[in-house]
């Protein structure tokens, strides 16, 4: 990923900011301003050429760092501030290729510039443009508060990148969510090692179980599913087990076979053989980082599973990822009771050496 981790902003949500790896995130995306109708609005956009958005839309654009459009002109362009918001902002002029052009150091020198100079999208935009009318723009001016600038203001011109879409920029940038990356700082994914997480492990295998599992499991097979069972499985099965934890807390685990086990029907597979997240940390996307850290770990190109029959959350989670049910049942006999499950594959149409999935 890099120094720079690339922070999708969103529309209308704060900037964050991330620091990491020595390097500063820098916010991405798109916000639109928009501006109340008005009369003054009506005589910027007769006398300045700036036509100021009245209500929010969607557009093409994404740019690294943040574009906030605000204005629009008639040859299908668009005037952005770029960063965080437009106070103290260079302003750019985007054009209906997405080419950006720099305007000004800020909104405030950008409006001083239109009001002062009817033939400034002349000197300053791409293209041919007509003078725009006198008017009186000294009143103009005074009604925006405009103070003119002392000497002159050096500002930075360097452009942002601009693009269609997140995913055109994504092809370029190491683009994050800020919830996936706070849920990265707090939740971590790793081999189980110490004895404190083997314990965690039997813990929220005990407990999984009976959260997923009531109703849908002969009450025999929970009654003997007991703490000290799965405490003796975690310790005698510890190779290629995998917890994720909230902060040091065990709140779920994965289990993954290089080759899958004799009974799967799935030739040449990989499986996963177990993967559990308490119920209270469900629905964040923890159930994900598991299962996409175990098919990193995963050579084959076909991994196979086993869920629980008539557990269709868990079904849909995994068909969510790209599981598909093979029609292959299991029943088996287990402390007085029968256990059933359906076999599931994923079919990998590809993945690079060292077992990294492309994209992943």
């Amino acid at each position: 990923m890099g120094d720079t981790i690339y922070i999708d902003r969103g529309s209308g949500s704060d900037a964050v900011l991330f620091l990491t790896g020595g390097g500063l995130s820098v916010c991405t995306g798109l916000e639109v301003c928009t501006e109340q109708d008005s009369p003054l609005l009506d005589e910027i956009n007769r006398l300045c050429g700036l036509d100021f958005f009245r209500e929010e839309q969607p557009l093409p654009l994404y740019g690294v760092p943040c574009l906030c459009v605000f204005a629009r002109d008639s040859a299908g362009g668009c005037f952005a501030g770029v960063g965080a918001g437009l106070e103290g902002a260079p302003i750019f002029y985007i054009d209906s290729s997405r080419v950006p052009h720099p305007l000004a150091p800020s909104l405030a020198a950008l409006l001083r510039m239109a009001v002062e100079d009817p033939g400034w999208r002349c000197k300053c935009l791409p293209g041919s443009w007509p003078r725009l009318p006198e008017g009186p723009r000294d009143r103009l001016a005074a009604d925006l508060r405009l103070l003119r600038p002392e000497g002159q203001l050096a500002w930075p011109v360097q452009p942002p990148r601009v693009f269609a879409s997140r995913e055109e920029a994504e092809r370029e940038f190491p683009i994050r969510d800020p919830e996936d990356l706070i849920r990265q700082r707090r939740f971590q994914v790793r081999p189980m090692i110490t004895a404190q997480e083997r314990a965690g492990r039997a813990f929220v295998h005990y407990t999984a179980w009976r959260e997923a599992y009531a109703g849908i499991l002969d009450s025999r097979i929970l009654d003997n599913h007991t703490l000290a069972r799965c405490q003796e499985v975690a310790e005698k099965y510890p190779e290629n087990t995998l917890v994720l934890t909230d902060r040091d807390k065990v709140v779920g685990f994965a289990r993954y076979e290089p080759e899958a086990r004799n009974f799967v029907t799935v030739p040449d597979a990989a499986e996963v053989s177990a993967l559990y997240v308490l119920e209270a940390y469900q629905g964040q996307g923890l159930g994900r980082m598991l299962m996409d850290a175990c098919l990193d770990r995963l050579e084959r190109l076909r991994v196979a599973l086993y869920v629980l029959e008539g557990n269709e959350k868990a079904i849909g989670f995994y068909k969510h990822m790209g599981f598909r049910m093979t029609g292959h049942r299991m029943a088996v006999e287990m402390d007085g009771g029968e256990m059933a499950e359906l076999e599931m594959v994923l079919d990998r149409p590809g993945i690079l050496a060292g077992g990294t999935s492309p994209g992943r």
